[in-house]
């Protein structure tokens, strides 16, 4: 079989010139360039490509056989369990597990979504006026927790025993610490019910009642008083108020070690005398006071009868 080397193509790109020399410019065979020729081309490019990125990939890992079947794996990735410690219980590598868990985390969030369109009910309460994702935003908000949107999303989640209700709950920060918040949550009877006082507190909102915190209205500023324009003092006069000052720091100051050196004297603590009772005075009862009589106005003294002098008749 010969090798051909190519040249090039015709003035009308209809034919592909081929020649049988190592060197040189004339062609001695000639191709027609049609659909059969391109097909070929084409097949031997694409497995070209293939050939290259298989000689690009490590060579594959062989697991070893798994303890526990997909099925059980997806269980314990529901309860809640990490791929890591799921791993270590099949004695595979991560990566195998971790094949099983995008399912797990579809069906969780799809639990969720569903549980924040409920409304819980409170006993002797009633229903909830707002379904469970915005009650709690509203709580929240109400409480002043500052979370952002993407932060409050991922703050969510949801695990389910075998045989159990899911449980969902939401972890956030308060008064630095970190609360949980759990709520069951029934799919078959589209019902939920908090787990938790929490869940109850912040899952809830009565009827008519308005829970966002306002902000505070921002005060007034006044205007600040201006000030009495101060008279500069003179050198001269500097110099006196300094002195004086320090004349009476010195003063204090040799007074207060003076007062440091004597010792206290202690007065001798006086013996409470012992109080007497008082004496009562005794209480005079008041004497009515009877109305004084009239006075009757004086009689009339009667003129004196004139004595009449007997006179002695001597017989």
């Amino acid at each position: 079989m010969k090798r051909l080397r190519v040249l090039g193509s015709s003035r009308d790109n209809d034919e592909l010139i081929l020649s049988n020399k190592p060197s040189g410019r004339q062609g001695s065979h000639v191709v027609p360039i049609d659909k059969r020729l391109l097909d070929v081309l084409q097949k031997a490019v694409y497995a070209r490509r293939d050939e290259q990125k298989a000689a690009r990939r490590p060579a594959p890992r062989v697991e070893p056989a798994s303890k526990l079947p997909p099925r059980e794996i997806q269980r314990h990735l529901r309860a809640g369990q990490s791929p890591g410690h799921v791993a270590r219980l099949a004695e595979v590598s991560v990566e195998y597990v971790e094949q099983f868990y995008t399912p797990v985390l579809y069906e969780r969030a799809g639990v969720i979504q569903d549980a924040q369109t409920l409304s819980i009910e409170k006993p002797r309460l009633g229903t909830s006026s707002m379904p469970l994702g915005e009650a709690v935003a509203a709580n929240l908000e109400a409480r002043r927790v500052r979370m952002e949107e993407d932060a409050l999303a991922d703050a969510w989640s949801a695990n389910r025993q075998e045989g159990h209700p899911w449980i969902v709950s939401l972890t956030f920060p308060f008064r630095g610490r970190a609360r949980v918040a759990r709520w069951r949550f029934d799919q078959r009877t589209r019902s939920i019910e908090p787990a938790n006082k929490l869940a109850a507190d912040i899952g809830w909102v009565p009827a008519g009642r308005r829970l966002r915190a306002e902000p505070a209205a921002p005060a007034k500023k006044t205007a600040a008083p201006k000030k009495a324009p101060t008279r500069k003092r003179s050198p001269a006069r500097r110099k006196a108020v300094k002195r004086t000052a320090a004349r009476g720091r010195t003063k204090t100051t040799r007074g207060r070690a003076k007062a440091a050196r004597r010792k206290p004297t202690r007065k001798p603590a006086r013996k409470a005398a012992a109080r007497k009772p008082a004496k009562r005075k005794p209480v005079r009862k008041a004497v009515r006071k009877r109305p004084a009589a009239r006075k009757r106005p004086a009689a009339r003294k009667r003129p004196a009868a004139r004595k009449k002098k007997a006179t002695r008749r001597r017989r």
